[in-house]
């Protein structure tokens, strides 16, 4: 950051305050709600910069009426984005385990008096049942696989469930897009929903790890995706290509070729 956007932004901040309270976002998709963070931690948010990417892949992939999830939802920006492009008929699945963060999610709906957002204190894996999730300094990089040599970092249980068994109870309506952001986990996360990426091929926002490409690369493509790099749009046709960061996974009938 250049010393005169670290200066602009302290200003900012000064003049906002430091407290974490409800804010109007002013920018961005989610321009109008509200959200209950600190400017010196989340000053993104309110001038909708955060994510740009991930809000342009909303705006493009996402309709009126959808049904969407956002898998680690954390304290609930994303969510906000979602449901203000899936409108009053459509839904938004928010997924986040880790109890204190869960709760400013649910504030952050209640704040917007959203009825089309419905919030799970449960981390979608691999399998229903329960997990240790490591929760370091920073809470928002809660971990079900990173963490485990840091003193620092405060281990939980949390409930896991697996996103086919959610459907094929009935408990979930299919997605057309979901956004996955689970801190190292996402292979987990797309193997217990592998029948609902064949079966529905919804269009899939991943944030990938080291860890997880190992997984999700050959899963993805044995499912019929085309992988690109979500902040260029450049096609990823190979796994050394493959590396951490946003990537876009779109089924090969919605890739434009």
């Amino acid at each position: 950051m250049s010393c005169w956007r670290r200066f602009t932004k302290s200003s900012i901040v000064l003049l906002l305050g430091h407290e974490r309270r409800p804010r109007t976002i002013w920018w961005g998709l989610a321009a109008g709600y509200r959200i209950c963070v600190s400017p010196r931690e989340n000053l993104g948010y309110l001038f909708g910069v955060a994510d740009i990417p991930l809000q342009r892949a909303i705006r493009e992939y996402v309709s009126h009426g959808d049904t969407v999830y956002d898998i680690g939802a954390n304290i609930g920006y994303v969510s906000l984005l979602l449901a203000k492009q899936v409108g009053s008929q459509g839904q938004v699945v928010a997924f986040e385990p880790v109890p204190q963060i869960f709760e400013l999610l649910q504030r952050n709906v209640e704040l917007n008096t959203l009825g089309n957002i419905t919030t799970l204190s449960v981390a979608a894996s691999n399998e229903s049942g329960e997990a240790a999730i490591r929760v370091p300094v920073s809470s928002s990089m809660s971990s079900l696989v990173w963490h485990r040599n840091d003193p620092s970092a405060i281990e939980l249980r949390i409930k896991t469930t697996a996103i086919d068994e959610l459907i094929k109870a009935g408990d979930l309506p299919l997605p057309a897009f979901v956004k996955i952001d689970v801190e190292g986990a996402e292979g987990l996360v797309l193997e217990g929903m592998r029948n609902t990426i064949a079966n529905r091929k919804p269009v899939l926002f991943l944030e990938c790890s080291d860890i997880g490409r190992q997984t999700t690369w050959p899963l993805l493509r044995n499912l019929g995706y085309q992988c690109q790099l979500a902040s260029t749009r450049k096609r990823v046709d190979t796994f050394d290509e493959y590396r951490h960061s946003d990537f876009l996974w779109l089924p090969r009938h919605n890739d434009g070729n």
